[in-house]
């Protein structure tokens, strides 16, 4: 059998693990929802134009840069935001509304393909991460002596199962109660925590309602 350390150790341990690993995430989430967006290329005040050049300066956005690929992710878009200024800019009595609302359907189209995209590639950005939290979990474990089987489940790697010998429902009750584990678990994807005793106990939590199972 492999030497334990004693309980209150064990917990201090896994506590200051998880404070830290959320902490983490916290800022990383963080980061991420404040980055801002790039500026616009030009700065576009519609009322000191005509709806003729509103369209001129539309057409010329849509098209400046626009770059198809056959691979969505590596396409370039034009000048979105841009256009969307001039187009909107144009009033539906004009005689250029009707050229407008085609170019609208494009410019629709086009947002509508990189909010796909950019939906794709979050998963995936997602799932990577979930695998280096896994693999750090379970390092950190080795480190301190603690035989912890880290799992990812589910064809998204979706649920964590940590299989730990000496999980007990007060140490849970502080781990999942006592720190951050949960909500940063959430923020990158995860939707279930199992914390598998491997003795017929186990506490599963549902992270999309926060309960356990």
């Amino acid at each position: 059998m492999y030497p334990s350390k004693p309980p209150y150790k064990r917990w201090w341990t896994i506590v200051s693990f998880i404070i830290g690993v959320s902490i983490l995430f916290v800022m990383v989430i963080w980061s991420t929802k404040n980055a801002k967006q790039p500026p616009s290329v030009y700065e576009i005040k519609p009322g000191e134009s005509t709806s003729y050049n509103h369209l001129i300066e539309a057409r010329k956005a849509l098209l400046d840069g626009y770059k198809p690929d056959e691979e969505p992710t590596k396409t370039s878009w034009g000048r979105v935001y841009d256009t969307r200024i001039h187009l909107e800019a144009i009033k539906d009595d004009s005689p250029e509304y009707a050229e407008a609302q085609r170019l609208m359907d494009e410019l629709k189209r086009r947002e509508t393909e990189m909010e796909r995209i950019s939906a794709v590639l979050t998963q995936k950005h997602l799932k990577k991460q979930r695998e280096e939290v896994a693999g750090k979990l379970e390092r950190y474990f080795v480190g301190k002596d603690m035989y912890v089987l880290v799992q990812l489940e589910g064809a998204e790697e979706t649920i964590l199962r940590l299989e730990y010998l000496f999980w007990s429902r007060p140490l849970v009750y502080r781990v999942v109660n006592g720190t951050g584990f949960l909500p940063a678990l959430k923020n990158t994807g995860f939707t279930k925590v199992i914390f598998d005793a491997t003795h017929d106990y186990s506490w599963t939590y549902d992270l999309e309602g926060n309960a356990e199972e």
